[in-house]
């Protein structure tokens, strides 16, 4: 979870960048990421192993206070044109990036994430 609020930290200036240039700009660096989701995947990987090395539970919990803290000044400092700026997203490295995706929806993006991954191992109810 903390590590999806991370990402999105720092791609909040990309947003911002992006949402102001042509739309072809932000399509061609999408593509370009995609074409490279191969390293992505082993990078993604090797950093989660990495982090968790790292990042104890005393650190992690400091840590997201911190970010959550960060990431709420942010968003309460966007006023709602910001908020609306596209660009578009490698729709290969995460099932919840879309072609094109709004700073308000990346804000969002590490919840849904986090959701989606909780759902996976959460057992039922025993009957």
């Amino acid at each position: 979870m903390l590590f999806g609020y991370i990402v999105v930290l720092a791609l909040l200036p990309l947003v911002r960048l992006f949402g102001r240039l042509p739309a072809g700009a932000s399509r061609a660096w999408a593509r370009l990421l995609n074409a490279a989701t191969r390293p992505f995947d082993v990078i993604n990987y090797l950093g989660a192993v990495g982090g968790a090395r790292f990042c104890n539970h005393r650190r992690m919990g400091a840590k997201l206070d911190r970010t959550l803290a960060a990431l709420h000044r942010h968003v309460d400092a966007e006023p709602d044109a910001k908020l609306a700026r596209t660009m578009a997203f490698p729709t290969g490295w995460d099932p919840f990036f879309k072609d094109v995706m709004t700073l308000e929806e990346v804000y969002r993006y590490p919840t849904q994430h986090f959701d989606f991954h909780r759902a996976q191992l959460t057992l039922g109810a025993q009957p």
